[in-house]
């Protein structure tokens, strides 16, 4: 019983931490989506108040003063517990997004994989 066990826990054992790698990966891509949707919200809500945000790629900083920051914080709360969050504005819309959490790397609309998230980078989903 216990050779039977331990069989069953080899087998396992690596396939189950594929899944958490494949979790947390899809975890900073969700959150990637959130801080596009976001970004885009607060793009929309500047450029009705006559003030249209500054195209670029911009790093998020919660403590930063910059009006698209400060809104983006008000639609996406959990933007400032992430390691690094950037946003990319094209015109008045968020055109890219990209998270990371030290480790794992999630973007959107290019979405990361298990396979290539340790090169992500937000120059890809500018494509």
């Amino acid at each position: 019983v216990i050779a039977i066990i331990g069989v069953l826990a080899a087998i396992l054992v690596p396939s189950m931490l594929g899944y958490v790698k494949k979790s947390k990966v899809s975890a900073m891509n969700s959150n990637a989506k959130n801080l596009f949707d976001a970004a885009n919200t607060a793009a929309i809500e500047m450029d009705s108040e006559g003030t249209a945000p500054t195209p670029g790629v911009f790093t998020y900083s919660s403590s930063s003063a910059t009006a698209m920051d400060k809104k983006i914080g008000h639609y996406f709360e959990g933007v400032g517990t992430l390691d690094k969050a950037m946003y990319w504005i094209d015109g008045s819309a968020c055109v890219a997004a990209y998270c990371e959490d030290g480790v794992y790397k999630g973007g959107y609309p290019v979405a990361s994989t298990v396979d290539n998230f340790s090169t992500f980078t937000i120059t890809q989903a500018k494509r």
